[in-house]
């Protein structure tokens, strides 16, 4: 017997009005639901994703897309760490397909709390980035393979996370981590218990690359344990973070924070639900 499983969606869009940057589109399906809290002082309006079943078993998919138009200012995040299940012996995998699209002149943060993938667990998610010249997109992701503080360790599943970064139309940087049936280990991450990747998309973010390694050692002295580098990949800055849940978590928060200063004239903080 075939099981029901979720197939949920969100979607929000914003775009620059008489008071400045208004959300101008929303939709949502069950699972899924958008909170629309207050911003804090010199903030961008906010949007936070919510996955109001709890988390993703096998065969569950999800669909997000946020775009900010021409010239308009937004963050977006989730309220909380996404928890992928041990899939069943018959699995189909579970599914996350996320799109940013960034107008010309627009600004994007695009900052998802974690994805804890328990021990057989199947994930395939895909992440397509559009970014117009004169744009600017901050995003990060970040993985916890197993139940850590449980004592649990992902050996077994999948994890399939790709990325493609169009600016400008073109293809600027595509990417994808796979682990299948082997542990981590395998793919040359040793004991570290999580990785994440953070990305600045620009006109002139090749020229932040300064400006990023000084913020990744901020980072590595303020997360004993923690291996993270940066480096410009065709015009695109690119920072990944490896260790264990905690530094990798701290690492890639106080690096985005401090890049929200740098990058997008923000000021130096996360989301408010990245803190509770």
């Amino acid at each position: 017997m075939r099981l029901q499983r979720g197939d949920g969606a969100a979607e929000v869009g914003y775009a620059v009005g008489p008071q400045g940057t208004a959300l101008a589109h929303l939709y949502q399906r069950d699972p899924c639901r958008v909170l629309f809290p207050d911003e804090e002082p010199g903030d961008p309006p906010q949007a936070v994703f919510v996955t109001m079943s709890g988390g993703l078993a096998d065969g569950d998919r999800l669909r997000l897309k946020v775009q900010a138009g021409a010239a308009a200012r937004a963050t977006a995040t989730t309220q909380a760490a996404e928890k992928i299940y041990r899939a069943s012996a018959r699995a189909e995998d579970c599914a996350i397909d996320v799109t940013l699209d960034v107008a010309e002149g627009a600004t994007l943060a695009w900052l998802p709390q974690e994805t804890i993938l328990f021990e057989g667990a199947r994930l395939r998610r895909r992440t397509r980035v559009d970014v117009a010249p004169g744009a600017r997109l901050l995003a990060c992701e970040m993985v916890v393979l197993g139940r850590v503080a449980s004592g649990e360790r992902f050996t077994s599943g999948l994890l399939l996370d790709s990325w493609r970064v169009n600016r400008g139309g073109r293809l600027v940087w595509a990417d994808a981590l796979r682990l299948d049936g082997k542990p981590p280990a395998v793919a040359g991450f040793g004991d570290a218990t999580a990785v994440a990747l953070a990305l600045y998309v620009a006109d002139n973010d090749s020229g932040q690359l300064a400006a990023g390694r000084e913020q990744i050692e901020r980072a590595c002295s303020l997360a004993p344990g923690l291996k993270a580098g940066v480096t410009a990949v065709n015009g695109l800055l690119l920072a990944r973070f490896l260790g264990d849940p905690l530094p990798v978590r701290r690492g890639l928060a106080s690096w985005l924070a401090n890049m929200r200063t740098v990058c997008l004239d923000l000021p130096p903080r996360l989301p408010r639900v990245w803190h509770v």
